[in-house]
């Protein structure tokens, strides 16, 4: 049994947190970036600098943009090290709006499947050389340059209303079309593939998942293995393996389907949901 309190409504403080990160939206009328104060704070959550809406810098980007200047974003390090270490990828689980248009995608009746498990590690891969290694020796932010959020919040609205952003995109903007929209695509077959696979931010919430105050347990001599978490899971994870996983949200969509959780569940339905979920 999973030992953390039952919170609720977790698409309602993703969505929220999209609109208060993205407050000024008459920007989209005006073709204007909002620069004031708060633009110097990176926000925890995957939601682009050139958006003309956002309140506040990325922090993906931030760390790519000093790196390429040859300067250490010690501010962007010490916000995004603080967070990490006090709640690990409950952001991801419950703050980071590009991880609801994805839940919602995958709502899309369709086939269901996962990527073979070794794919989890590309987004260590991506943090490690598209927002780190590759941008300092070379100069560009190559991660940025692709990233499906930007592409979504930033680069088709601006390709849209600037002439001279168009031509200067080139056929790369279609690249970039292309590599979004294989995730946005994705999310109707796979649950949360951006998330899951290449996200540098998740990647570096995950490596503090085992330290941070949110901590998970499971009584696993109560767990009957039942899978119905892995099957609410936003990530597909089977949260009685490692309750503190890298790959866990802590999104709690396994505290409120368990069985065992559930005070006085019948025997005879504890068997017949194992027989159905196995």
């Amino acid at each position: 049994m999973l030992k953390v309190p039952l919170l609720k409504n977790r698409k309602l403080y993703q969505f929220l947190t999209g609109f208060l990160a993205n407050l000024p939206l008459y920007n989209f009328i005006t073709s204007r970036l909002y620069t004031g104060k708060l633009k110097a704070f990176p926000f925890p959550i995957m939601n682009c600098y050139a958006c003309p809406a956002a309140l506040y810098s990325c922090p993906i980007g931030t760390i790519s943009h000093f790196l390429v200047i040859n300067k250490l974003p010690l501010f962007t390090l010490g916000v995004i090290s603080a967070v990490s270490a006090s709640f690990g990828r409950w952001i991801c689980g419950w703050v980071c709006p590009f991880g609801l248009i994805q839940d919602l995608l995958n709502k899309v009746p369709s086939v269901k499947f996962d990527l073979p498990k070794p794919f989890v590690y590309l987004k260590y891969l991506m943090l490690a050389l598209g927002v780190v290694l590759l941008p300092f020796l070379f100069k560009e932010h190559y991660f940025c340059m692709v990233c499906p959020t930007g592409t979504l919040e930033a680069g088709i609205y601006w390709v849209a209303v600037s002439s001279a952003i168009l031509n200067m995109a080139g056929p790369f903007f279609l690249f970039k079309l292309a590599f979004g929209s294989m995730f946005l695509y994705g999310s109707i077959f796979i649950k949360r593939p951006f998330c899951r696979y290449v996200c540098p931010l998740g990647a570096l919430f995950s490596l503090f998942n085992k330290l941070s105050i949110v901590d998970f347990s499971v009584e696993k001599e109560k767990c009957i293995e039942c899978n119905l978490c892995k099957k609410s899971c936003p990530v597909n994870y089977p949260i009685y393996q490692d309750p503190n996983s890298p790959a866990c949200l802590r999104c709690l969509n396994c505290v409120r389907v368990c069985p065992i959780v559930k005070v006085n569940t019948p025997l005879s339905d504890l068997k017949e949901i194992v027989r159905e979920n196995h």
